[in-house]
């Protein structure tokens, strides 16, 4: 066991699990970027109208105009398969058949989600890196569970430099289910050895809250970023500014 600060908290933990996006990636900077990204790609394929344009915002719940993401949209909450859902459905509503609007979203998973362009996308969260590295040397174990998925969230992680302190990445693709579930704490902590009980779970959503809460943990923290500060007091233990107070 190890003693960690979280903010003015103290909590003895083995295990450290972080949400991914807006916890340790900048989710807005970002995913506003790989948005854009996905918006050009997408027009090599497809005749980009100005009514695609909106839809494909308004399904995942971004604005690239006002740099806005909602965080109780698809994009903050959902599952890549969700997204790539609505994305195939925003395309079907072009005229496309399913199966081409799905080999269309195929392809821009290739050309947008999996490659080097996304990579250059990705921030890191302030602090993000330097926190992974304190709770290393303090010898606990250092988890990633997101609803992205894992091959993906392994390449945006490496992108920040988070790789040398990041023990295991369970994504959506690797458990029966997603969060809220348990599942990913389950994994994590069943990979540790440990109980969910010695765990801290930090994201920044009443999502990870709720997978938090689900599988036990000893400790529930929310960073501020696109959720109210008065939405995540409701629902977890502690909240903190950034990871810079995680010692």
């Amino acid at each position: 066991m190890a003693l960690i600060r979280v903010g003015q908290t103290e909590f003895d933990a083995r295990i450290a699990i972080f949400d991914k996006d807006g916890t340790l990636i900048d989710f807005t900077g970002t995913w506003l970027a790989i948005v854009d990204l996905l918006l050009l790609r997408m027009a090599d394929h497809v005749t980009m109208s100005g009514r695609l344009r909106e839809k494909v915002q308004e399904v995942l719940g971004v604005s690239l105009d006002r740099g806005e993401v909602d965080p109780g949209g698809a994009l903050a909450m959902g599952t890549f398969a969700e997204c790539y859902a609505l994305l195939c459905h925003c395309l079907h509503q072009e005229g496309l058949r399913w199966d081409e609007a799905q080999r269309v979203v195929a392809a821009l998973d290739e050309e947008v989600f999996q490659s080097e362009d996304r990579n250059r996308c990705v921030r890191p969260a302030q602090g993000a890196v330097e926190a992974l590295a304190r709770l290393k040397e303090k010898g606990l174990h250092v988890a990633v569970a997101t609803n992205d998925k894992t091959r993906d969230a392994l390449s945006d992680l490496l992108a920040i430099g988070a790789g040398p302190y990041i023990d295991m990445v369970v994504g959506a693709d690797a458990v029966a289910n997603p969060k809220p579930a348990s599942d990913m704490v389950d994994k994590i902590c069943g990979m540790a050895g440990s109980p969910p009980a010695t765990a801290v779970l930090v994201g920044d959503t009443v999502m990870d809250a709720s997978l938090g809460r689900n599988a036990g943990v000893g400790l529930v923290v929310g960073v501020l970023g696109i959720e109210d500060r008065r939405v995540l007091e409701e629902h977890v233990d502690v909240v903190i500014g950034s990871l810079d107070e995680i010692s």
